[in-house]
C-alpha cells in the first residue's frame, strides 16, 4: 500500500468538488487538519502496540488485544446505568426504558486503577450466541484483552473542559463494538459517550450481570425489517437525547446513575456542554444526522457506513456532516444519501474507504481476522464482511479522520494556512465529489 509521502495532493480544481464557499472552508480547515494528525503515520506499515501476532490458520485459539490510543492522555472510564422513568421502553412496554452508557474521558495517570474489560465475558457469550445461531462455530477459543479506560480514574481537570462526542453503534451491536474509536478520541481529550440500545442490541449487560438481549424477531421480511429500522431510529433519537440531558445533570454536579454508582472525581468539571458532536456506524451513523436534526445541542455529525433515515432525509442539516462509505457503498449506491446530499444545507462531505466492507468501522475489524485466522470462522469470511484493507491500517485512518474532524468544528484548526492544494490525503481514503 502506499505510504503517506505517495498520496496524491488534491487541488480544488483537481477534486472538482461542488462545494459551498462555507462548505468549501471547512474542507479546507479539516484537509489541513490532516496534515498535523497524519502525516507522521507510517501507514504502510502501521506498528499495533501490545497487539498478539496473528495465530496460524486452523489453530482454534486466539488472543485479540486492542491497539493502544495514539494520544497523549491516560483514559478513564465510567458505565451508567440509567433510567428513563418518562418513557415506557418501545420494545418491552412493562418496563421504562433502561440504558447502559460509558463515558471515556482524559483521566490522571494511576497504573493502580483497573482497566475495563474491552468485553466482559458475559457480554462475550453472547456474542459466541449469536454466532452459534448464525450457523458459526461458538468464539469460546478467542479471548479479548482489556480496553485502556482505567475504570473510574479521577479526571484530568488542568486543561480545563473538554468537548463531548456522542456515539451509537450500529443495528443489533452493543457500545463495546466501538471501544478502538472511543478511547482514540478520549486519548486525544474528548469526553465520548457510547450507549447501548437496549432490547435492539444484540445484548446489554447491566451492573450485576443481568445480560438482557435483542427482541427483535429473526428472519425477519422486508416489512418488517423497515418498521424495526422506523421504531429503532425513534428509540435511538430519544435515547441519545436522554443522555444528553443527564449529561447535563452530571455538568450540574448531580450524579443520574440509579444504583448510586458515584460518578468519577472531577468528571463534572471538564464536560463542556456548548461543545458536542456526535458519530456512528450503519444505523448509528442515521442516529446521529436524526438526532442532528432535532437537536441543536449537537454540533457536528459523522456517518460511518449507515443508510439514512428520517426527515432529515427531506430537510437536511444546516451543520457540518461527514458521510464515510464503504468500498461498495455511497451516494452512487445509497438512494438516502443521495436524497439527504441534495437537501442538505450545511458544510458536507463524502469520502470512500476504499478495501473496506461493512463491519470495517468497528471492532468487528480486529476481531473477525483472528477468529478466520484461528480457524473458528471460514477463512472467506472476513473479507466479505472487513474486507481487504489491513485491520491496523483502516483503524488509524479512521481515528485520524474522525478526530480531525472533531477538531476541526470545535475550532482548533482555524489559525492554521496551508494551501488545500498542498495538503497530502490517505491514499485509501478518497474524497467524493
Amino acid at each position: 500500500m502506499p505510504s503517506c509521502r505517495d498520496a496524491v495532493r488534491l487541488g480544488r480544481a483537481e477534486a472538482g468538488i461542488a462545494w459551498t464557499r462555507e462548505g468549501m472552508r471547512l474542507l479546507g480547515r479539516v484537509f489541513r487538519g490532516l496534515v498535523v494528525v497524519l502525516l507522521g503515520l507510517a501507514w504502510a506499515a502501521v506498528g499495533v502496540v501490545g497487539r498478539a501476532e496473528p495465530v496460524p490458520a486452523q489453530q482454534e485459539s486466539a488472543v485479540v488485544a486492542l491497539p493502544e490510543p495514539t494520544g497523549s492522555e491516560t483514559v478513564g472510564v465510567v458505565d451508567l446505568h440509567l433510567v428513563d422513568a418518562s418513557r415506557r421502553d418501545p420494545y418491552v412496554p412493562a418496563r421504562a426504558r433502561e440504558l447502559m452508557v460509558s463515558i471515556w474521558y482524559p483521566a490522571v495517570d494511576s497504573g493502580a486503577v483497573p482497566l475495563r474489560p474491552w468485553v466482559s465475558e458475559r457480554m462475550w457469550g453472547a456474542y459466541a450466541d449469536g454466532l452459534a445461531e448464525s450457523g458459526l462455530p461458538a468464539a469460546g477459543a478467542l479471548t479479548l484483552g482489556a480496553s485502556h479506560g482505567r475504570v473510574d480514574a479521577v479526571a484530568a481537570g488542568a486543561a480545563g473542559r473538554r468537548a463531548i462526542v456522542l456515539f451509537s453503534p450500529g443495528m443489533g451491536m452493543p457500545r463495546e463494538t466501538s471501544t478502538a474509536q472511543a478511547e482514540d478520541l478520549a486519548s486525544h481529550g474528548f469526553v465520548v459517550v457510547t450507549m447501548s440500545h437496549t432490547y435492539e442490541s444484540m445484548a446489554t449487560e447491566f451492573p450485576g450481570g443481568r445480560i438482557e438481549k435483542s427482541v427483535l424477531p429473526q428472519g425477519a421480511g422486508a416489512d418488517e425489517v423497515n418498521a424495526q429500522l422506523g421504531r429503532a431510529i425513534q428509540t435511538r433519537v430519544a435515547d441519545t437525547r436522554f443522555v444528553l440531558d443527564r449529561l447535563t445533570d452530571i455538568g450540574a454536579g448531580v450524579d443520574p446513575d440509579v444504583d448510586g454508582h458515584p460518578l468519577p472525581a472531577n468528571l463534572a468539571g471538564v464536560l463542556d456542554l456548548s461543545r458536542i458532536a456526535m458519530f456512528g456506524h450503519s444505523l448509528g451513523g442515521a442516529t446521529a444526522a436524526q438526532v442532528m436534526h432535532d437537536d441543536r445541542r449537537v454540533a457536528g455529525g459523522v456517518d460511518l457506513d449507515g443508510t439514512l433515515l428520517g426527515s432529515v432525509l427531506t430537510d437536511g442539516l444546516d451543520r457540518p456532516f461527514v458521510l464515510i462509505g464503504s468500498s461498495v457503498h455511497g451516494r452512487a449506491q445509497d438512494p438516502s444519501w443521495q436524497q439527504f446530499w441534495a437537501n442538505d444545507r450545511g458544510p458536507k462531505m463524502e469520502f470512500r474507504l476504499d478495501g473496506s466492507q461493512h463491519l470495517s468501522f468497528c471492532d468487528d475489524q480486529l476481531i473477525v481476522p483472528a477468529l478466520a485466522a484461528a480457524g473458528i470462522v471460514p477463512g472467506d469470511f472476513a473479507p466479505k464482511v472487513v474486507g481487504t484493507i489491513a485491520p491496523q491500517d483502516s483503524l488509524d485512518v479512521q481515528r485520524g479522520y474522525l478526530r480531525t474532524f472533531f477538531d476541526t468544528i470545535f475550532g482548533r484548526f482555524d489559525g492554521l494556512t496551508e494551501d488545500l492544494a498542498t495538503i497530502p490525503l490517505h491514499p485509501q481514503m478518497a474524497p467524493i465529489p
